[in-house]
């Protein structure tokens, strides 16, 4: 669950900075000597690149990195959220078939996502009209922007290697402006000026890290990592963000292997994939509404009503003054009335101002917990 700063604070000072946030070390430990019955696996499923076996372990780490609560209703996770459609579909993107997206499904077409009404021009509050949804259709198929050519590249790329580039070149032809182009960025891949994806791009990525985090959990607990308890996958996931852990020992409690490679080196990739699965645009995922942003207090896209509503009959500041700094003149024109804000985008805490920390708390609170912290971190 979210913590704002007042409640992680009291939360890491009630038993030591070490319970709030254990080291992987520590977690490791427990880990290695849990006895709980193994987690339950996601669903038997499959996608558009994810065969059943990578879903299921895909499904699995985004469920560890924004677990469910208790009460998935009320605090949900990745898995409600169905960040493994997000990630199996973005690697499929060139791939869709046309009844699920209409271009490359890289950037959802707007401006429109038909959650908010119209507003009233008497008033600048929501009217009875809503704007059709011009980001996802009816009938499931979701809108996305067409590609400029070296957006596609640059994506093609991203997805299936810097190797795409030389193939890409060829179907232009030999000699044409287009293939030179291509050729010339290639160079520039090749010789380090330009940062490229690594070699098959993030779609190998997946398939051998996937395939990495299941054989590393059916060597060291004997299951896939999908039926792993949640402690032997956390333990699992924090050792392959942090490899240095790997290889150290506490007594009594065996050593934590090494983690793979691959699965090191897709797990920056996978965190950032299963946060913009959670809290990005539902539209992403197929989906008309996102139950994770009631836990962050996101109000969600805008348009086309907006946050702020003008009333004429404000007292606004005078000319020069305030939000009217540079605008207005003398005895030419006065302005008048101002701006409120009807609908917040964001807030830290839906309840009231006395749960949020002042800078006086934090100037006396957070100290303690650096110094907690540094004390029982692994170096």
């Amino acid at each position: 669950m979210l913590l704002n700063r007042r409640r992680f604070i009291q939360a890491a000072l009630a038993g030591g900075a070490a319970v709030a946030v254990p080291t992987p070390l520590a977690q490791w430990a427990r880990a290695a000597t849990h006895s709980a019955a193994s987690g339950k696996a996601a669903a038997a499923s499959s996608g558009f690149f994810l065969d059943s076996r990578r879903w299921s372990t895909c499904s699995a780490l985004c469920a560890r990195v924004v677990p469910t609560g208790a009460d998935p209703a009320t605090d949900p996770g990745a898995t409600e959220a169905h960040a493994v459609v997000f990630i199996d579909r973005y690697l499929s993107a060139f791939e869709l078939p046309e009844s699920l997206a209409d271009n490359p499904a890289i950037w959802v077409k707007g401006p429109f996502s038909g959650r908010n009404a119209e507003p009233n021009p008497a008033n600048g509050k929501p009217s009875a009209q809503h704007p059709a949804d011009s980001m996802l259709g009816s009938n499931g198929q979701a809108h996305f922007l067409s590609l400029s050519r070296a957006q596609r590249l640059s994506w093609l790329a991203t997805l299936y290697g810097p190797e795409v580039l030389t193939a890409e070149a060829g179907k232009s032809g030999e000699g044409t402006a287009a293939a030179k182009a291509v050729k010339a960025w290639a160079a520039q891949v090749n010789s380090g000026n330009v940062p490229a994806p690594p070699s098959g791009g993030q779609r190998h990525l997946y398939a051998t890290g996937l395939d990495a985090f299941d054989s590393w959990s059916e060597s060291t607990f004997g299951t896939h990592y999908a039926d792993a308890s949640p402690q032997e996958q956390d333990a699992l996931l924090e050792l392959a963000g942090n490899p240095l852990v790997g290889g150290l020992s506490a007594a009594p409690f065996p050593s934590p292997p090494a983690p793979p490679a691959a699965a090191s080196a897709l797990f920056s990739t996978l965190l950032v994939h299963t946060f913009q699965a959670c809290y990005g645009l539902p539209e992403y995922r197929w989906q008309h509404s996102n139950p994770l942003w009631d836990l962050i207090g996101y109000d969600g896209d805008t348009q086309p009503l907006g946050s702020t509503i003008y009333d004429a009959n404000l007292k606004g500041a005078g000319v020069g003054q305030g939000p009217n700094a540079g605008f207005g003149m003398k005895g030419v024109y006065q302005p008048s009335g101002g701006y409120v804000e009807y609908r917040p985008v964001s807030y830290l805490e839906p309840t009231s101002a006395a749960s949020i920390m002042t800078k006086d708390e934090e100037a006396k609170w957070v100290p303690v917990i650096l110094r907690t912290l540094k004390k029982g971190m692994v170096r």
